[in-house]
């Protein structure tokens, strides 16, 4: 059982994002997943959902069923809002006990240390499942730079997330890691010695972002053809959000428009920060500059990387390796994991954290010198390729499950 909140059903299937749940099957190692997603609906936009009901499961596939949350339980329950949340989650948990029952559910993975984590470890408790939690970020050092908590709807506080994460990771009978930073980060919120595996991102890749640059079809975005002819573009791959410091990039664009240079900046994805980065291009008058492509199923995001003159990476997980599978030029920040695969001088340009004018030098000079940042681009892919092996992956994991004595 899955239980994790990147993506609702809906996205995984406007975004083509199948792979998200073919890969919980590991390679044929489990003959039957059931994900679950604890806030499962929207409430806006083309194709709004009921936020407000019972859980929903829904059968995929006969290897796969999706449970989904809301955020309330009863309509009548609308002003109570924190007490409508709770019956919900309450009610979702019940709905994941009694299908972890019945399935004879042999482990419990958790996408996260906080409203996942919590909700996994419960239904372990419930079932007699081994319980495993992923640890996604280093939030620690998110909370440090934000100064805010991860999940400030769920949590309300840093010091509620502290105790949390400490909770659920020390009781963990396997924590699965994707950089030693987030093992460290692990091993500091007790984890249990022996506990960790070390499985990078990549199995969590589409297996079309392995395609090389050249034998990948041009972006079918619809206008997008004629604005990538107009100037060298770079691009951010990720969620408009503080925690992922996407301000920064626009302090590139800034400090490249006033220093004569004509790159634009695109950037795929969404979030709460939006409209104020779409205010602020408009007041710098960048806008003709900046492209907000929104969120892009995963058929035109392989396609639209290798167009990338520099991709810009402040902060990000998957992405990054995407754009160093499509051989990008990248420009990233000395934080987390990125300077596993961003080696200095030999797979791109690594700078200090938070430091955006050396990530604006970086830029320019990959811009300026498409030689360099081509060797840079092809070195990138190579590391990836041998850092990133989604049979790596794959046979990592599955050890962790055999450490723990499952027979599927």
């Amino acid at each position: 059982m899955f239980i994790d909140s990147s993506y609702t059903l809906s996205e995984i299937r406007e975004r083509d994002l199948s792979h998200v749940l073919n890969i919980r099957l590991l390679d044929g190692y489990w003959d039957r997943v059931i994900s679950a997603h604890p806030l499962d609906m929207r409430s806006t936009g083309a194709g709004a959902e009921a936020r407000i009901g019972p859980t929903v499961v829904e059968e995929i596939d006969p290897h796969h069923s999706f449970v989904r949350g809301r955020f309330g339980r009863y309509a009548g329950l609308k002003r109570l809002s924190a007490l409508n949340a709770f019956l919900a989650l309450f009610g979702f948990w019940r709905t994941l006990v009694r299908l972890a029952k019945r399935e004879g559910v042999d482990a419990v993975r958790a996408g996260d240390p906080l409203l996942c984590g919590l909700i996994g470890l419960c239904v372990a408790r419930a079932t007699g499942a081994k319980f495993v939690v992923r640890i996604p970020a280093n939030n620690r050092m998110i909370r440090a730079s934000t100064g805010e908590p991860m999940q400030p709807r769920f949590t309300r506080s840093i010091r509620v997330e502290e105790r949390l994460e400490h909770l659920v990771i020390s009781r963990a009978d396997v924590v699965i890691a994707p950089s030693s930073d987030y093992a460290d980060f692990a091993v500091s919120n007790g984890a249990k010695p022996g506990a960790i595996h070390l499985v990078r991102y990549g199995a969590m890749i589409d297996p079309r972002h392995l395609i090389p640059a050249a034998d990948r079809p041009p972006p079918q975005v619809p206008g997008l053809e004629v604005r990538l002819a107009e100037r060298p573009w770079m691009l951010h791959v990720g969620r408009l959000d503080r925690i992922k410091h996407i301000e920064d990039c626009f302090d590139v664009l800034e400090t490249l428009a006033g220093d004569g240079s004509e790159a634009g900046l695109m950037l795929v994805g969404d979030g709460p920060m939006r409209a104020a980065l779409e205010a602020r291009s408009e007041k710098a008058g960048l806008a003709n500059r900046t492209l907000f492509l929104g969120n892009l199923a995963q058929d035109q995001l392989f396609a639209l990387l290798p167009t990338a003159t520099v991709v810009l990476s402040p902060l990000t997980g998957r992405a990054l390796a995407e754009a160093a599978y499509a051989a990008c030029p990248i420009v990233a920040y000395d934080l987390d994991w990125q300077g596993d695969l961003i080696l200095d001088g030999e797979t791109g340009v690594l700078v200090p954290a938070r430091d955006s004018a050396a990530m604006a030098a970086g830029a320019a000079r990959l811009l300026d010198d498409p030689d360099h940042a081509r060797a840079m681009g092809a070195a990138v892919r190579a590391l990836a390729i041998d850092m990133l092996s989604p049979e790596a992956a794959y046979r990592t994991e599955r050890a962790a499950y055999d450490a723990l004595g499952i027979a599927p």
